[in-house]
């Protein structure tokens, strides 16, 4: 009986631990990077007077205005707020958290379909966007405080957090993602 109650134990908990790659393909949607990797940065990243983030989406530095919001994308973000522009340098940085999120549009109901309508399915479903945050770690610049990437922008049950494949892409010669062995 002790033996048998073991072997469930086993299999119960090894069946709710979260494991990070979950396919060796790089455009699974749902393989993360793990604790561990490294964010190489290989150019100098502006960050616009009055922002904490700037973004990349296919290679290129954009702020949060030009970006498309249905194709993948990253942006490099800080802890502080301030009103001069200031470089995040080429460095490299530890990941130290890896964490999923998903980010929701409100829907604004016109003023035809007033308050009664509030919390009632009108129609439609839910916008989101899945990705993760990869808090990063860094002696030099501490104030670099996580990388976020993105998946598109789509319906609920559509929306997927980026691939590997993806975030690499919207990186470009910016940045390197580099996976621990």
């Amino acid at each position: 009986m002790k033996q048998l109650f073991v072997i469930f134990l086993l299999v119960t908990l090894t069946a709710c631990s979260q494991r990070y790659v979950v396919s060796d393909d790089p455009n699974y949607p749902y393989n993360l990077p793990p604790v561990g990797s490294t964010i190489v940065l290989k150019k100098t990243v502006s960050v616009p007077a009055g922002e904490v983030r700037v973004f990349l989406q296919g290679g290129v530095l954009m702020n949060k205005s030009e970006f498309d919001r249905y194709k993948a994308n990253c942006s490099f973000e800080l802890r502080k707020l301030d009103d001069i522009p200031r470089d995040i340098e080429p460095d490299s940085f530890i990941v130290t958290e890896v964490q999923r999120t998903m980010e929701q549009v409100v829907k604004q109901l016109g003023p035809e379909q007033g308050f009664v309508k509030v919390g009632f399915d009108i129609g439609g479903k839910p916008m989101v966007t899945r990705g993760y945050h990869l808090w990063l770690g860094s002696d030099r610049q501490p104030d670099v405080m996580r990388m976020t990437c993105r998946g598109s922008f789509d319906d609920l049950n559509r929306a997927d957090p980026p691939s590997l494949g993806e975030v690499r892409y919207s990186l470009g010669e910016f940045a390197e993602l580099v996976m621990p062995i």
